[in-house]
Parts: structure tokens; sequence; C-alpha cells
């Protein structure tokens, strides 16, 4: 018996690029850009984790 879902990754990826056009509507290319930067500052998931930790390697290398 095979109980696995069926996934449309390509269905998923347009979906949340359609999104993220609706969410940034009028918005700069800069004001866009402070905004993805803020996200990834106080997000939680694994992927700004690892944005975080290396801004704080990058930040203790430097001086």
């Amino acid at each position: 018996m095979n109980n696995k879902e069926e996934f449309d990754c390509v269905e998923m990826k347009n979906r949340i690029q359609a999104e993220l056009l609706n969410e940034n509507e009028g918005l700069t290319a800069e004001e866009e850009r402070r905004k993805r930067l803020h996200k990834l500052a106080t997000a939680d998931s694994p992927a700004a984790k690892l944005w975080q930790a290396a801004c704080k390697r990058q930040t203790t290398a430097s001086r």
C-alpha cells in the first residue's frame, strides 16, 4: 500500500512567487531588500538561523 501524497514543487514555487510579488508590490528595490534582510534577521527558520550565524562570523572576523 502506498500512502504517499502527491507533491507538485513547481506549483508550490509559483504560488510562493505570486505571494511574494503581492507582498512586495509598490516597494522600491531598496525597500524590498531591507524588508528581506529584516525578515532574515528576526526569523526563527533554519535558513534564517544559518544566515544569522554567517553574519555573526563575518562581523567578528572583520574586527
